[in-house]
């Protein structure tokens, strides 16, 4: 099948979460906007060097799924809700590392083989 050529504005990516004391891991998915070569090298970069928190990424994220309450209700994705993700340290680092996942399409490769 031939590469065609598009600009994507976004893209969603599987997000693996060990939640403390469970034996698999839970799924989220994550929809981060994508950046050209020059403005993911520059973050990269400056995340890297520690000018760029992890929160700095965030106002790409522009939807999460997959979350559900205690009574299996969906949650709404909200600033509230990423907020609390963020402060989830086992949540915190699989969800940024998505960004760099989504950026370089490793997902779209990884489900391939």
């Amino acid at each position: 099948m031939p590469l065609i050529l598009k600009k994507i504005a976004a893209t969603t990516v599987d997000v693996p979460v060990q939640v403390p004391g469970e034996d698999k891991p839970s799924t989220i998915q994550a929809t981060w906007k994508l950046h050209d070569w020059h403005s993911y090298r520059a973050t990269v970069k400056a995340h890297q060097e520690g000018d760029k928190p992890d929160e700095d990424l965030l106002p790409d994220l522009e939807h999460v799924s997959g979350i559900k309450d205690e009574k299996g209700k969906d949650v709404p994705f909200n600033k509230e809700l990423v907020e609390q993700l963020m402060q989830a340290t086992y949540i915190r680092r699989p969800l940024i590392m998505s960004w760099f996942a989504a950026q370089e399409g490793r997902n779209q490769a990884a489900a391939k083989n």
